[in-house]
């Protein structure tokens, strides 16, 4: 019985390839009799795709920019001990957690205020007129020539800008943001960023990276130790100012001390007693400063993180653009692919109205 069973299926399954083999060989038969629609409609899918790809496609360029930004490690020694037993805490310390710890270093290339300064600035390359204005001519032309939009002016530092200008600059950050940069860590292990600008125009893009990059990293440095730098050049006025004070002052004692050498009487000295306290105070004044200049330095040796630029653009940036081989076989397998099923639709429909 389980014999017959067995038997029974292998005929039937026998059957069905036999009328899979017979139905491939009528479509097959069917689809042949086309063979040279189908072939004509390859060759000219192929020719689209092959002009398409040469006349209607741009290339992008990317140019990449690698860096590296890590804290310094906190040396106590004897200037961080130095420190705390001036009351200054312990500035020798350095944490790898601040504004540039985890992402938030991804985060600040991609910000409004980055992309803005970075488009503003003038450059050299394009005769002192900025990104913005190269930006807005590479990809709004059409509107430029129907004058819808206006170039910027080439100097915007002090510029207030109108309602449509501000929309125009929002929509060409958010468009870069989303779409132009990439900015990422080379894996976790490590500090180092890699950063790509995408561009139709080699040049915008290679200006753009280099630009985005250094007022990235100065935002950086003027969060992290602006406040110290701005210290340090306070107290460097003020060492200089009561340096000149102090060799006058002892100038003038000296030239007192002459004048009072022969004279016995103590009331002929009263000068010469007021620029000895001068000069006294004065030192203790310079020796203050002096000491405070020399931490507010150590600080921030030891804030200020080691910042190196691995590789920078060079030019020619690499280049992608849609091969024209590719657009050849693709053009060419779309249309045949397309042929072939209209008529497999337009045969299946016909045996739908026989049947009915």
């Amino acid at each position: 019985m389980s014999n017959q069973l067995t038997e029974n299926q292998f005929q039937k399954d026998e059957i069905s390839l036999k009328e899979l083999i017979l139905k491939g060989k009528v479509w097959f038969s069917y689809l042949w009799g086309f063979k040279w629609r189908i072939f004509i409609a390859g060759v000219l899918g192929a020719t689209l795709g092959f002009a398409y790809v040469k006349y209607f496609t741009i290339p992008i360029y990317t140019s990449k920019v690698s860096f590296t930004m890590e804290q310094k490690n906190g040396s106590g020694g004897a200037l961080g001990g130095l420190a705390s037993s001036l009351g200054l805490g312990d500035i020798g310390a350095s944490s790898a957690s601040g504004m540039f710890g985890g992402e938030n270093v991804l985060f600040l290339m991609k910000s409004n205020r980055i992309i803005h300064q970075s488009l503003k600035e003038a450059q050299y390359e394009l005769k002192g007129d900025n990104l913005l204005n190269s930006y807005v001519q590479n990809h709004f032309e059409k509107p430029l020539k129907a004058k819808k939009i206006k170039l910027f002016p080439k100097n915007l530092d002090s510029l207030v800008f109108t309602r449509k200008q501000d929309s125009l600059l929002l929509a060409i950050t958010k468009t870069i943001r989303e779409t132009q940069i990439v900015a990422e860590r080379q894996d976790k292990k490590t500090t180092i960023i890699n950063l790509d600008v995408k561009d139709v125009n080699e040049q915008w893009a290679y200006l753009f990276s280099k630009a985005l990059v250094k007022n990235a990293i100065d935002l950086y440095l003027e969060i992290k130790i602006g406040k110290l730098m701005r210290t340090e050049n306070e107290l460097i006025q003020k060492k200089d100012s009561i340096r000149g004070l102090l060799d006058g002052s002892i100038t003038t004692l000296a030239f007192e001390t002459d004048l009072n050498s022969h004279t016995p009487l103590m009331r002929y000295k009263t000068n010469q007693a007021k620029k000895q306290i001068d000069v006294e105070v004065l030192k203790s004044m310079y020796a203050n400063v002096i000491q405070n200049l020399e931490m507010t330095k150590f600080q921030r040796e030891q804030e200020e993180p080691i910042i190196e630029i691995i590789d920078e653009p060079i030019l020619p940036l690499d280049k992608f653009q849609f091969g024209k081989l590719k657009g050849l076989l693709i053009g060419g397998f779309l249309s045949i692919f397309l042929l072939i099923g209209m008529l497999i639709s337009k045969k299946l429909m016909k045996g739908m109205f026989v049947d009915m």
